[in-house]
């Protein structure tokens, strides 16, 4: 009896589980390295809200901690007004008020911003890029007209039932008063969507900033909550 060839079984597709252990070894293989840093975290909400056509209303409030958690040495909240200028890019002005804590005490920062907004997807991968650029005003230290500028992809893949999708980001801080950069955070977690209008997020970030001529690192434990109305 004649039995006709059979085709090749078609290649499997490729499973972001490798890559991921791959990212996940080259961790363990920099513990050593990283054990020796100072760690902290960094606990972020923000809140955005509609107001009818392309305006909404944005919020972000921040805290965070240094010297292995133990010492909460940063918080901010603030509000701002956007417009969304096309499908893929929006502008927003905002206020934001800060505390960075020195000893028992605690100095104020008043910071006014200016920043672009742009999302779009690439082959499922969802790219954002926003630029920023703070005036920053204090009565501890001389004012600064700051830059910054962060990068997020995030990967179309849907990781457990919960479909956790992996995340990279990347935000370098430009001080134009000092003419130099002053910090550059890398990182990168998982997203979680349970419910329309919801985003949770948590990852690491490698935190490289100066501390007086030098420069220095920490290793922060990111967490997020993202309300949209």
């Amino acid at each position: 009896m004649f039995i006709p060839p059979q085709s090749p079984a078609p290649a499997a597709a490729p499973r972001p589980l490798p890559r991921l252990l791959a990212v996940l070894a080259a961790l363990l293989t920099a513990l050593p390295a990283i054990a020796e840093q100072d760690a902290g975290g960094s606990y972020n909400l923000l809140i955005k809200a509609g107001l009818g056509g392309d305006w909404f209303l944005i919020s972000r409030s921040n805290l965070a901690s240094r010297n292995d958690f133990g010492d909460p040495f940063l918080g901010y909240t603030g509000a701002g007004l956007g417009r969304q200028l096309t499908p893929t890019f929006s502008i927003r002005a905002g206020y934001r008020r800060a505390w960075f804590r020195f000893g028992e005490d605690w100095q104020p920062e008043n910071r006014g911003y200016l920043e672009g907004f742009f999302a779009q997807r690439f082959h499922g991968f969802r790219v954002t890029n926003r630029a920023r650029v703070e005036f920053r005003f204090f009565d501890w230290r001389d004012d600064d007209v700051r830059l910054r500028n962060e990068i997020t992809v995030e990967a179309p893949w849907e990781l457990t039932p919960l479909k956790l999708r992996p995340y990279l980001e990347e935000e370098v801080f430009y001080s134009t008063n000092a003419g130099h950069f002053e910090a550059n955070w890398l990182g990168g977690g998982l997203a979680w969507r349970p419910a329309k209008g919801v985003k949770v997020k948590l990852g690491y970030r490698w935190n490289r900033f100066r501390a007086g001529e030098d420069w220095a690192n920490r290793n922060v434990l990111v967490t997020g909550l993202n309300l949209f109305f």
